[in-house]
């Protein structure tokens, strides 16, 4: 899905698990990752994926310190659990996803609501 600010928060309340890949048109190795990031998103469909365009959306790039694209951001019950800057291979972004299905959604919201 391609993700925009007006739609953030219901988005990330509908998914326990998203990831969010930040990228631009302009951007050679977004193109790449591209690939990557649309092959793992047809085959884990207990995962959200999202992708945001950082010069569409700035405001949402900015919210998550996009420094540089591709950038990928995972989010675990609404919680970052994890961020990455730089393309990603395909095993090394099926090992984030076996990482982050491995979470305590449960231990997850109760750490993010005490941060609160």
């Amino acid at each position: 899905m391609i993700l925009s600010t007006e739609q953030f928060a219901e988005v990330i309340a509908e998914h326990d698990f998203l990831i969010i890949n930040f990228g631009a048109r302009w951007c050679g190795p977004c193109r790449v990752f591209n690939r990557v990031f649309t092959d793992a998103a047809g085959e884990n469909f207990d995962v959200a994926f999202a992708v945001v365009d950082v010069e569409e959306q700035p405001e949402l790039g900015a919210a998550f310190a996009v420094r540089s694209v591709p950038t990928i951001a995972v989010l675990c019950a609404g919680a970052l659990v994890f961020s990455h800057e730089g393309s990603l291979s395909d095993e090394a972004l099926e090992d984030v996803l076996r990482q982050v299905r491995a979470l305590d959604i449960k231990a997850v919201r109760q750490a993010a609501a005490a941060q609160r």
